[in-house]
């Protein structure tokens, strides 16, 4: 690929192999992972490997949960200077507090995508176990309903938000109960 000058798209670095959910869908629970953050000299590297490369677009997650890294705000804003076009995330919310929200806004993130698996608080709480504490439906909602009022209320566009859910026998009872609980 190298000598044919073909790149890739898109670069998932995990920054933080580590989850603080259970979720019995994920594969997680399954395989032994080892919990691992990322040391910061090696996702700069990686950044910069993939900024010489010329590769347009970079999520920082993979299957663990980004927020965990205490640098990843610092992380975004350096892909950006080194040319980055678009940053992503997918998060489960947890760690979403104004703080945490403010520099993510700050950072030049793109797309933050939410993972909320049902549209009631019983089938949220059963997919969404927390696994070192417990995991509560009305936190995570508020996390989420915080971090668009504040984006708001910043006046930023970015990073543009998605949410979305794991389609399994106990949700897809619930599309529509998902859909209500988004509507705004």
């Amino acid at each position: 690929f190298k000598n044919k000058k073909i790149i890739p798209l898109w670069i998932d670095l995990e920054d933080a192999a580590v989850c603080d959910l259970a979720c019995p869908h994920c594969f997680r629970q399954y395989i032994s992972t080892p919990d691992k953050i990322m040391k910061k000299e090696l996702v700069i590297k990686l950044i910069d490997q993939a900024s010489e490369l010329g590769v347009p677009s970079m999520k920082f997650n993979w299957r663990g949960e980004p927020l965990l890294h205490p640098q990843l705000p610092d992380f975004i804003v350096y892909a950006k200077k080194k040319g980055i076009l678009e940053t992503i995330i997918n998060t489960n919310a947890t760690k979403l507090d104004e703080t945490y929200s403010k520099k993510l806004i700050d950072s030049g993130l793109d797309l933050l995508i939410f993972s909320f698996d049902g549209g009631s608080k019983k089938t949220y709480e059963k997919l969404r176990p927390g696994r070192f504490k417990e995991n509560r439906f009305e936190s995570i909602y508020k996390n989420i309903v915080e971090f668009c009022k504040l984006k708001k209320k910043l006046g930023s566009y970015y990073p543009r938000t998605k949410i979305q859910m794991v389609l399994t026998k106990e949700t897809m009872k619930e599309k529509n109960s998902f859909y209500k609980l988004f509507e705004d």
